[in-house]
């Protein structure tokens, strides 16, 4: 039993439609590692931020009680 070109012509369409499924695929795929970098790098800022945020913090802290000593030793 030979295939008739009715088969062919599917068998093409259905090729052509699987290639074009295969390229959004890719660009999904190249999409998807894009936002995966940008997020990266957001959250490489972030703890940065945090970072700073924590040093701030503690220097506030430190400065606050240095000020209370000395206006405690001092101030009479």
């Amino acid at each position: 039993m030979t295939p008739t070109p009715d088969i062919h012509r599917d068998l093409g369409r259905l090729e052509g439609r699987f290639d074009a499924v295969e390229d959004r695929f890719a660009q999904i795929v190249a999409s998807l590692e894009r936002i995966d970098a940008r997020l990266a790098k957001i959250e490489t800022r972030e703890n940065e931020r945090r970072g700073a945020w924590v040093i701030l913090v503690a220097l506030g802290s430190i400065l606050s009680g240095l000020g209370a000593w000395l206006v405690e030793h001092f101030w009479k």
